[in-house]
This record gives C-alpha cells, structure tokens and sequence, in this order.
C-alpha cells in the first residue's frame, strides 16, 4: 500500500472517439497500428522527376506550349524536395470518411482553392475522362511521332524509361512545330507518370491521357486541378493502410499546404510572395530547398500537441490574393461546392461545407460525409471497356452544375473559435486528439492545461445552424464488382489498446491539477454558480507536481468581464452545487481523451487518509492535556520543580 507522505497512480488515455459515426474506420487505420506501439512507417514517395540532358529542368523551347496548355507552373513545383515524415505524420490524421485531417483545432484539408493559388491549376472546365479501349499504339504514332515495339506497352501502359529514350533532346530544325509539339506531349506525359498520377510502379504512365494533349488550347480547358486532387485523396485514402508503404500523387502539395498553414512545421524563414506567380513557387528558392526534420516522431509529436493558434486558417490574404497571376483565380466558383472530383475512374468528394473556416466563414455541425463508399475503391481492372461517360453520367452532371451545390454564405469568423463552441464540442466527441499516446501523458497534457487557461472560462458561443447539407449520394454502378464495398475491405480491423500511463511519485497533497481545472470540460458547467464564493486566503495548491502558495479559489473562477454579467447557460450545464478538486470529478475522459478520475480518486483517498490520522493524533494530545488536574499532580509538580 503506497505511504501517506508520497503516491503514485496512473492516468487511462482513451484510446478511441466517444462517438463513432463518423470516423466509423477507425479500427481499420493506420493511427490504431501507431497507437499499439507497431513499427513506424515512414511512407516513400513514389515520384520520377523529368529530366533534360541530365539535369532536373526544363528546356526553354518548350516553355511556350506549357503556358499554352496550363502545365507551365506546377512543372516548375515538380522539383521541390518532399519531406517524407511531414507526408507521413499528415497521413495519420487523414481520413477516408470525410477527406479532412483531423487536428486539434478542429477538421482542415486541401480544396480547390489550394490547388488554384499554390499550383497555378484551374479548377473548372471538362471532367478528365476519356476513352479507356483506343488503340494506343496508334495514338504514339499519331501524337508523338514513334510507335511502340512489342514488349514496350502493356494494355494503355508504357514505360517512362522508353519516353525518356526517344524524347531525351529537342533535335529539331527551327521553324519545326511539329516537332517541339510532339517533344512538349511526351514531357508533360513524363511529368504525368513521374509527379501527377503516379502509379505503384512509379516507372510507367498510362497513355490514356495522352489523348487530352493532341490540341494544346483544347488541353488548357479540361480541369486538370479537380484531376490531380482527386487522385491525391485517392492515394491519401488508401495509405490510411498500415500495409501500405507509398503514396503517389502531388505530394509537394501536402507539403506547401503544411507550410503555408502550420506555423510550427514550416521551415524558419518564410519567403516572400513572388508578383504574378502561384503561390507555391516562393518555396523553390535556394535558401528554402532544405527539408529540415526527417523524423516522423517529431512532426507527429508537433502535430499531436498544437495549439489553435499555430494552425492559419486564411494564409491567403488580400495581398497575397493580388499578387498571384490571373490563372490561379480562374474557377473559383467551385472552391465553395461540394462536388465530385474527377480522374477517369477516380472520383473522390470535395467536401469544403467541413472546413468554412478556411474561407473564413463560421462552421457549423457538418452533416454525414459526402464520399459515396461504392466509389472509393474502385480501378480500371478489367473495366478498360466500360463506358465511363455513361456510368459516371450522373457524377458529371453534378461536377458540371456545381453552382447547385455550393454551401451557405455564413457570418465571417472573427478570432479563434472558442472551446466551449458548438462545433468544437460536438468535433472533441467525434475525433481522436492523439495520435501517439506517449504525446497523450501527464507532463503534455499539463502543458496542453497550462497554456490553456481560458476554457474554463469562455463563455458558450452558440455557431450558424447548418442550413444546408450534403449528404453521400448513392450511385448504382458496377454493383457486381468487389470494389463497390469501399476502401476497407481488404483491411483487418485492429482494436486499439487501452494506455495507462504511470504518474511519478510524489508528496502527500501534490495534485496534478491546478486551482482552476483549465481543460475542455468548461462546456459541462453554468458559471458563474450561485454562491460562488471566494476566499482569499493564502493556500497551497500543486502543479505538476510542484507546490505554489496562491490565493485559493473555489473554481471555476471568472474572467473580469464575466463578473459583471449575468450567468452563461452551456450545454448540459448541471445545477448541482459546484465541486472542488480534487472531490468528485466527472468523466472527462469524451471531453480530454484522458480519464482523470482514477488519478484524482487515489490523490483524495490519500489526502483524505492523511487528514484522518492527523485528526487523530490531534485528539489524543486534546486529551492528554486535558485531564483533570489531580491526574497529573506529579507531572506537574515535577515540573515546577
């Protein structure tokens, strides 16, 4: 049995959301496997980066037609170095549900207005797709001038060592057009197999998008944006499986948005916009090529433990915003619609109605996520003679009416949202805020309390109701194939295991709690109470397992201007009389993803022990003193002698 004068107990970390319904596979994702303490995984970036002559650039004959058809600017992004643990650690907080990153402060993704003013891609026009059963060796011969040998296409494949043989220099006469066009399609094809769409390869690209390069100005129209995000969440989505170790896609992508949003992954020095160029092209100065960190433990730890404040939800200000050349503007109707995003049979959900605050609207509850789960696992895997226009029919309908299914124009948020908001209340019941329950124990979590003061005394803020959702959508289309069972079906579930975390000892009446409980729960409280008294006396109360001598208050205290008003009402506020700590603690464990009461209940059962015994060492000597006088005549006679 522990001594009265010291203690040690543990705290239990909950290890999965309070309410499932939405983050309903979680038991089949990658965080479940972090979270029982299973090997790293450090995802590799599948990526082939076009060269000329030898070297990582791009031939100035050539730049012309890649303004002509869209490609120029994020051609130039291609070469930035990618940080392989920031990829991972923002992997473990992607979900395939919603197609958001579950942070602290609430849900964030990359939209459409991401990838306009970093990338420089328009987001409207034709959906790219296509036809998937053409004869592709003629199409080689007819758009770039060489037709494949046997053993050097496989179906609509070809290989991108056989593109860089034949197109390795521009050996062109002047005045050949012809020429360079062909010479421009087999680069941008490179850059598609290399750095786009990369597939599991990462050696070979598929020739079906060859066929959206024959008219450079017809090329410029198709909605190349909408195509490289879609395929992104794809590759996203489907490494939430632990067995996965690589991820295709624009990568650089998460990384810029990272940068440009988190302050504490960033590099130090943040570069100056550059006039009339996309947003990202800042970040491929020299000084800014380092990738500083590559240890996923550090960028996980970062991210487990961020503040409100350290996530930029609107980097894009007004003067960024009148800088950037005209291209990255160009659609920007459908940054604010929920719609499908298209790359043949890849059709994932822009779903923006679930992160307003990165358009600096107030959120409300989001509704049921937007991704049909029908179509989140599906592939071209003999389906390259479907009919993609007439299965997908009703899909592109919707992408080409996106107008229809833009979200609600809701009152500007001003400042950070508030703790006690009901987006955040009802987000903290939804999500898991711990990746690593390491990040999760006493010496963070009193950090995260800290610096946290003022939840316990935010009023409630009361956001816009939703007053219109989206809901997933159901598409009957290629019902006979396994695919249409979603994403997880491969997948084995894990069950998360339960973390309890061992408190150091420490002296008798050190609490691991301050005088005001400064953590999430303020939502469950009316304050100020009635009665609430204070007494200013001098007491001593610990932290951390140091001692401080404050004036004692019985919490929840009040900031000035609540002193003066009337009390707040917040959600479930109950009426019973306020309690102390450490008396009787709630459960807390759906609000701070840690139960405390375990540790609170040892602590008061000690102390409560203690003052026991102490009362009863007093009353002896009560009455050992006093006794009638002629027991003690001796005593006291020998006394004055």
């Amino acid at each position: 049995m522990a001594s009265l004068s010291s203690c040690s107990s543990s705290i239990q970390t909950r290890s999965s959301p309070v309410d499932g319904d939405v983050l309903w596979m979680q038991p089949k994702h990658v965080l479940e496997h972090v979270w029982n303490g299973e090997l790293d995984r450090k995802l590799h970036i599948r990526r082939a980066v076009p060269t000329y002559q030898g070297e990582k650039k791009i031939s100035e004959e050539i730049v012309p037609l890649l303004r002509q058809c869209g490609f120029y600017w994020i051609m130039k992004m291609g070469y930035l170095k990618i940080n392989a643990a920031l990829i991972s650690a923002f992997i473990e907080r992607w979900r395939p549900e919603t197609h958001t990153f579950h942070l602290r402060c609430g849900e964030a993704t990359i939209t459409l207005q991401d990838v306009s003013i970093l990338l420089g891609l328009r987001t409207d026009g034709a959906p790219l797709i296509g036809s998937t059963n053409l004869d592709w060796a003629d199409l080689c011969e007819e758009l770039l001038g060489v037709r494949p040998q046997e053993g050097e296409t496989e179906g609509s494949v070809v290989k991108l060592s056989w593109l860089a043989h034949h197109f390795s220099h521009i050996n062109i006469d002047e005045g050949n057009v012809e020429q360079l066009q062909r010479f421009t399609r087999a680069w941008i094809l490179r850059f598609i197999g290399g750095v786009l769409f990369v597939n599991k390869s990462s050696s070979r690209v598929s020739l079906r998008y060859l066929q959206f390069l024959r008219d450079f100005e017809q090329c410029s129209t198709y909605a190349w944006g909408p195509a490289v995000l879609a395929y992104l969440y794809r590759e996203m989505c489907s490494t939430t499986d632990y067995k996965v170790k690589s991820i295709g896609g624009m990568c650089i992508l998460i990384q810029m948005w990272a940068w440009e949003r988190c302050t504490t992954l960033a590099p130090k020095r943040t570069p100056p916009v550059i006039e009339n160029k996309p947003l990202g092209h800042r970040w491929l100065r020299r000084g800014n090529q380092h990738i500083g960190n590559d240890d996923l433990r550090v960028f996980r730890r970062k991210l487990d433990l961020m503040k409100r404040h350290e996530f930029v939800w609107e980097p894009y200000t007004p003067t960024v915003m009148a800088a950037l050349p005209p291209i990255c503007v160009v659609g920007s109707v459908a940054w604010f619609s929920v719609v499908p995003l298209i790359c043949f049979h890849v059709v994932e959900w822009h779903q923006p109605d679930r992160v307003l605050r990165q358009y600096g609207l107030q959120q409300p509850i989001p509704g049921c996520p937007s991704q049909p789960q029908n179509l989140h696992g599906i592939t071209l895997k003999a389906k390259q003679d479907e009919n993609w226009f007439h299965l997908l029919a009703p899909i592109i309908s919707q992408w080409n009416n996106a107008t229809q299914f833009m979200v609600d124009v809701y009152p500007r948020q001003e400042g950070l949202l508030g703790f006690n908001s009901d987006y955040i209340v009802w987000y903290r019941r939804k999500t898991k805020m711990f990746v690593d329950p390491d990040n999760a124990n006493t010496t963070a979590l009193l950090a995260i309390i800290s610096e946290e003061q003022e939840r316990v005394t935010e009023p409630v803020s009361h956001g816009p109701a939703s007053e219109r959702e989206f809901p997933a959508q159901e598409f009957y289309i290629l019902q006979s194939s396994v695919e249409t069972r979603g994403l997880g079906r491969r997948r084995e579930p894990v069950e998360a295991e339960q973390y309890s975390q061992q408190m150091m000892e420490r002296g008798h009446g050190m609490y691991y709690t301050p005088a005001t409980f400064f953590e999430y729960p303020s939502q469950m409280y009316q304050y100020p109470f009635e009665g609430h008294h204070t007494d200013t006396s001098a007491s001593e109360h610990s932290f951390g397992g140091v001692a401080e001598t404050q004036a004692h208050f019985s919490w929840p205290t009040m900031t000035p201007s609540q002193q003066h008003d009337g009390p707040k009402a917040t959600p479930n506020a109950p009426f019973a009389p306020q309690w102390n700590v450490p008396g009787a603690i709630p459960d807390m464990g759906d609000i701070l993803g840690v139960d405390l009461r375990q540790e609170f209940f040892a602590e008061a059962e000690q102390a409560e022990a203690g003052r026991q015994h102490s009362r009863r060492n007093l009353d002896r000597q009560a009455r050992r003193w006093d006794r009638p006088c002629g027991t003690s005549s001796r005593n006291r006679g020998h006394h004055n002698d």
